[in-house]
């Protein structure tokens, strides 16, 4: 009798680290560290750029003014300008207008208050800082759906869900459910719904939404109608086996928002630290390393510019016994899974480009950028596009939603700017 090895499936870990300014969450397959995010719990106003706070627990110093994002919040905002080349500046209560793309039916006038939705923060230092992104169309997030007002009532199923069945059959179950006046996304979570799961979610979301037009009537601009939960819209999945809280009120506030992931959720209350414990601050730092070294003993390095980020990928101390050809194969194809874990985990967006150890033949070319599509497409948030250009090098686009992680926990040198280099002194 042939015996079937049972595949294992990798054990992943939501670890929430909760302190009385901060909520940092960590990712984890395998007890390897995938993502880490930070979230500020309170609004604290800063007189200077400068000002920082130095996180105790960790020694590392983090600018909270850059660490807040508000990305999905709904706002009641002003309309300060309106530009001919179809763009409009909000005021938010941020301290640079947010910025808004004019669609061919808006008809705004200087003054008018605008509900917005913000879908990306304010980026820049000083000289380059540009305000956050807005979209007049609200887009609110529940578990299993995103609903948003239309008079088209579309369905969209997530592109994740690739069974064509599934599809069809949560298209179906979604347009006897959907409220008027409304289109609706099923999220990938929607395949673990049931009926009374997607009635329900629809009928809160809708009420959602009724409450932040009301809100809207009667508030002076600006104003806050909703901040989006993001630990609970986007990190908390079915996938997860455990998820475990170091605060005694956020693992109460977790079971009463999600009871349905009960049973998964633990309280630490060991006395040691929980990111010490599992090695996620010395995870952390390797992140913010501008190299990182291969098991193979070849090296990638990250360098962040203005304009995108470049990586290179080097030999090293890889001294195989095969030739050029192999020794260039093993090394890309390693530094293709380092570079894209390594992409999620520093947050690298907007366009990326990567020059891989050259590699003359079509055929290794061809086996490098299926592997490494192979492993961005397994990312939470996967590129928009990847490509060979004729010189070798791989160009990567990837939609940005937060800061990278090196502009959440470092700053630029005083004495260089940022730039790296200071004047030679004869």
């Amino acid at each position: 009798m042939t015996m079937t090895k049972k595949i294992q499936q990798p054990q992943k870990k939501l670890l929430i680290d909760s302190c009385e300014n901060s909520v940092r969450m960590a990712c984890l397959t395998d007890n390897k560290l995938t993502e880490i995010f930070i979230d500020i719990k309170n609004d604290i106003k800063t007189d200077t750029k400068n000002d920082t706070k130095t996180d105790t627990k960790t020694s590392i110093t983090v600018d909270e003014t850059s660490q807040k994002s508000i990305v999905g919040n709904v706002i009641l905002g002003t309309v300060k300008r309106i530009l001919p080349s179809r763009f409009a500046f909000i005021d938010i209560g941020s301290e640079k207008n947010a910025f808004m793309n004019l669609e061919e039916h808006h008809r705004l006038n200087l003054g008018e208050k605008i509900i917005v939705q913000v879908t990306k923060d304010a980026t820049g230092t000083a000289m380059t800082a540009k305000g956050a992104k807005v979209q007049s169309t609200i887009r609110l997030k529940g578990r299993f759906v995103i609903l948003q007002p239309s008079q088209d009532c579309t369905v969209g199923v997530s592109k994740k869900i690739a069974d064509a069945t599934e599809r069809k059959r949560l298209r179906k179950l979604a347009q006897k459910l959907l409220p008027v006046g409304f289109a609706c996304v099923l999220r990938t979570q929607s395949t673990t719904a049931t009926y009374q799961d997607i009635q329900a979610e629809f009928a809160a979301l809708q009420t959602l939404h009724t409450s932040i037009v009301q809100q809207a009537q009667t508030a002076a601009a600006p104003k806050l109608l909703h901040k989006e939960e993001f630990i609970y819209s986007d990190l908390l999945t079915d996938e997860l086996q455990q998820i475990i809280v170091n605060n005694a009120a956020e693992y109460s506030a977790l079971l009463a928002k999600m009871p349905q992931y009960a049973p998964k959720i633990k309280l630490w209350n060991a006395e040691t630290s929980l990111f010490a414990t599992y090695g996620i601050e010395h995870q952390i730092t390797q992140a913010l390393n501008r190299n990182i070294w291969l098991d193979s003993g070849g090296f990638v390095t990250f360098d962040p510019v203005e304009a995108c980020v470049v990586i290179d990928v080097n030999t090293g101390k890889y001294s195989g016994k095969g030739g050029y050809r192999e020794t260039a194969l093993k090394i890309n194809l390693e530094a293709a899974e380092t570079i894209a874990s390594q992409i999620a985990l520093r947050n690298l967006s907007g366009i990326i480009i990567v020059d891989f150890v050259d590699m003359p033949s079509k055929t290794d070319q061809q086996k490098l950028l299926e592997t490494f599509k192979t492993a961005l497409n397994q990312l939470r948030i996967p590129p928009t596009a990847v490509s060979m250009t004729d010189f070798g090098l791989v160009q990567v686009a990837r939609r940005k939603q937060r800061e990278p992680l090196y502009k959440l926990l470092q700053t630029s040198c005083p004495c260089c700017n940022g730039l790296g280099r200071v004047t030679k002194i004869n």
